[in-house]
């Protein structure tokens, strides 16, 4: 029976320095597939841990992406970003008519008021355009300020998520090592660590949802504590909760490198 199975065609992405990373422009750029072990696509499932990547800082950065299936197994392949600036400059090609050439005659007169005329509708010409670049320059700065302003409430957004994915990978790694080792003290140790970074992540956030959503894992954290034999099972009750169904296949896969960090 094959296994599950996740492939990429780039191992390595150049990103542009400050550009919002969208994760299914991410997969398709990367080449991502991921194939059950019944031979089922399940590329629409892979995820992308982005915490380590600050797309305002060049740099190469370490981006897990990984899958699950309906089972439960997961499958996981590393890839490198590459941030760093990425302009492309249109040059714009500005053509001149020549003026025809006078052709002196006799009424000299004549054509020398030809000559200011044409003069004054050049100079017309040039002021016109200059106004017009001026305020398709101005047009262009106010929606570069808007795009910056939706993108850093998007930035601000995902990392609400990401915060929030971390809190409960690390409360169900907390539980699963309860299991392993019974030690009630460890336990209650971490579940304080838990609450307590869960109290500065409300603090620092403006967001009426994530402040709730902190609130239902400080619930789950009390439930925890009163039944640690039943952690686990109590902490994947979350998954059925508003807003934590989207971000959970990011939290599977965070629970292993928790338990690797803190259960040696």
């Amino acid at each position: 029976m094959a296994a599950l199975t996740i492939t990429t065609v780039r191992q390595y992405l150049d990103w542009p320095l400050g550009q919002t990373i969208n994760q299914e422009d991410l997969k398709q750029q990367l080449g991502v597939h991921a194939t059950a072990s019944d031979g089922t696509d399940l590329t629409s499932q892979v995820v992308f841990n982005l915490t380590q990547v600050n797309i305002n800082q060049e740099g190469e950065y370490p981006v897990l992406v990984s899958v699950m299936d309906a089972t439960g197994q997961t499958a996981q392949e590393s890839v490198t970003l590459n941030v760093r600036p990425m302009r492309n400059q249109a040059n714009q090609q500005t053509t001149t008519t020549p003026a025809a050439p006078v052709q002196r005659k006799h009424r000299g007169w004549l054509w020398s008021l030809l000559a200011v005329v044409v003069v004054l509708c050049v100079i017309w010409a040039l002021v016109s355009h200059h106004n017009q670049q001026a305020e398709q320059a101005a047009n262009n700065s106010q929606q570069s300020s808007q795009i910056e302003k939706n993108s850093s409430s998007i930035d601000k957004l995902s990392g609400d998520n990401q915060k929030l994915a971390n809190q409960v990978a690390e409360l169900k790694g907390a539980a699963k090592q309860y299991q392993k080792d019974q030690d009630q003290a460890a336990l209650n140790q971490r579940l304080n660590q838990i609450e307590n970074k869960n109290q500065q992540l409300a603090n620092q956030t403006s967001s009426s949802t994530t402040q709730n959503q902190l609130n239902q894992v400080n619930n789950t954290i009390e439930q925890v504590r009163q039944d640690p034999d039943n952690g686990t099972q109590i902490v994947n009750e979350l998954r059925h909760q508003d807003g934590f169904k989207e971000i959970w296949a990011n939290i599977t896969s965070m629970v292993q490198n928790w338990m690797d960090k803190f259960a040696e």
